[in-house]
């Protein structure tokens, strides 16, 4: 950042009106949607804060009021993309009484696509850049694992649920079923985002065909 940017930052932020709370925190997701939309075209690291600056329709002061860099900027849309999602998915999965399966996989999925395709984006496209991110960065990784853990944990607690319901059969491990039950869901989103052709209900019935096909007849 030149000399000349910097002090046309903080000339610009001493310029700038008081917001309430609503209005700094709907100012915060105009930055980050306009965020979304550059690494979409770009991807994450060709794009530059100049670019973001420029989408989000804002000045340079008001963006790095709320966000200082570049890095700190890629963590809160991060962030953010992984908390929305959380308070989503968790109701479905915390349920005390779980869907049976094929719901179960519908509704998470109607979760994943009513997050991911949004503000004509497709934030399943940029997610796939965001866990190649976590390959080199520790911080990246860390809130991408922290998130998948508890997903993890809580789809064990889901199928157990299931066993003791008789949903599926009793015989599988239920921390090895959860596990493959995470890589289902973290394929819907790469599926969805490389050749299409997925969406819930087919999610759904493919499950419902699986599970029929294993169980023994009656």
């Amino acid at each position: 950042m030149s000399i000349h940017s910097f002090y046309m930052i903080i000339f610009d932020q001493t310029r700038m009106p008081k917001l309430s709370d609503d209005q700094r925190q709907a100012r915060r997701d105009q930055i980050l949607v306009a965020t979304w939309r550059c690494f979409s075209r770009r991807g994450i690291h060709p794009t530059s804060m100049e670019e973001i600056v420029r989408e989000a329709n804002l000045s340079a002061g008001a963006v790095y009021l709320y966000y200082k860099s570049k890095d700190e900027l890629i963590l809160a849309a991060i962030a953010t993309y992984i908390q929305k999602l959380k308070e989503l998915l968790l109701p479905i999965l915390t349920r005390e009484d779980a869907l049976p399966p094929a719901v179960f996989v519908r509704e998470l999925t109607r979760a994943i696509v009513s997050h991911t395709q949004r503000n004509d984006l497709d934030l399943n496209v940029v997610m796939l850049m965001v866990w190649s991110e976590a390959q080199s960065n520790p911080k990246v990784k860390e809130l991408l694992a922290d998130a998948q853990r508890k997903y993890r944990d809580a789809l064990i607690g889901v199928v157990r649920n299931w066993q003791e319901r008789g949903d599926i059969a009793p015989k599988g491990k239920p921390a090895n079923i959860g596990k493959a039950m995470l890589s289902f869901f973290l394929g819907f989103i790469v599926q969805s985002a490389m050749i299409g052709g997925i969406d819930p209900d087919t999610a759904a019935k493919g499950i419902e065909g699986l599970i029929s096909s294993q169980s023994p007849p009656r």
